[in-house]
């Protein structure tokens, strides 16, 4: 699927929260022009419905549209917001496991990319959105090289994060917003967490409410059967109450939990943050927890 070529076409969804106008993601599409890509936007990209960018069948419809449209050979999401998670029961599933593309997003499209790798395999990309990246007039210089090592299909190998447990894995990367991908627990659109390596972060989170996600992980089918951890930044996601605990002091009690051999990075550059990394969700890679590590495969 990847890499795109100069020329290619890339579909423009907004798959959960909606933008206000198309100034809100005029420089995003002129950067996908420099790139030599041709944004073609959804019907529905500008349509509001209460918080959500229309109707879950109007967002729907541009993705499943994208699907079925063989010219267009990725779909990039304009915002995150809430709502991507109500338009997978709407998804044609055989169209897309024919018709394979990459989603790219960030935050809230966390549950549509995990929730479409769950029920066809297709790949996906997170760390990046039109709208998000592009807030401050310009795209940050990580995110812009990693994204654009992305659209080349180039090898990363990626240096970040502090170990938090030593190890190596090889798995399957899935994951994203942690309160996004949480949604998808005890559903059909839930990945299994076999031999995966997991990706979480948040944002605006209590510190509190991120010992209750950890809490509910440890809870699911297969959790003793993950590869390993990468944690991202969990950016304004401080205590309510002095008393509460950091997130920190939470993952050091995740990790006691785990079995010995599971290897565990956190404060990798991915989340809700200016500059990040762009990456893949759906595909190999191996990390290593001792180098702080995390390879492409």
């Amino acid at each position: 699927m990847l890499p795109l070529k100069k020329g290619d076409k890339v579909g423009i969804v907004s798959s959960a929260g909606f933008i206000n106008s198309l100034e809100d993601i005029q420089l995003a599409l002129d950067f996908l022009q420099s790139q030599g890509l041709m944004p073609v936007l959804g019907k529905h990209v500008l349509n509001q419905y209460l918080y959500m960018a229309g109707t879950d069948e109007e967002r729907a419809q541009d993705i499943n549209d994208f699907f079925a449209d063989d010219d267009i050979k990725a779909i990039f999401t304009t915002a995150g917001g809430c709502g991507s998670q109500r338009v997978l029961p709407l998804l044609n599933y055989e169209l897309i496991k024919h018709h394979p593309k990459p989603i790219f997003g960030l935050s809230d499209n966390t549950s549509l990319q995990n929730g479409v790798y769950a029920q066809t395999k297709c790949p996906s990309v997170t760390g990046f959105s039109l709208k998000y990246d592009f807030r401050s007039g310009k795209i940050f210089p990580l995110t812009k090289m990693s994204l654009l090592k992305v659209l080349n299909a180039e090898k990363q190998i990626i240096r970040s994060g502090e170990t938090l447990r030593k190890g190596v894995a090889e798995g399957i990367f899935i994951g994203g917003c942690f309160s996004s991908f949480r949604t998808l627990f005890g559903t059909k659109y839930m990945p299994s967490l076999a031999g995966k390596i997991l990706l979480l972060e948040d944002v605006s989170e209590k510190s509190y409410k991120i010992s209750l996600m950890l809490t509910q992980l440890c809870q699911q089918k297969d959790f003793d059967k993950i590869a390993g951890f990468v944690f991202g930044n969990f950016n304004a996601c401080d205590p309510f109450d002095p008393k509460d605990g950091t997130v920190d002091d939470f993952l050091d009690e995740f990790v006691s939990l785990l079995p010995p051999h599971i290897p565990v990075i956190k404060n990798f550059e991915y989340g809700h943050i200016p500059d990040r990394y762009v990456l893949p969700i759906g595909e190999k890679v191996r990390m290593d927890a001792n180098a702080c590590t995390l390879e492409y495969l």
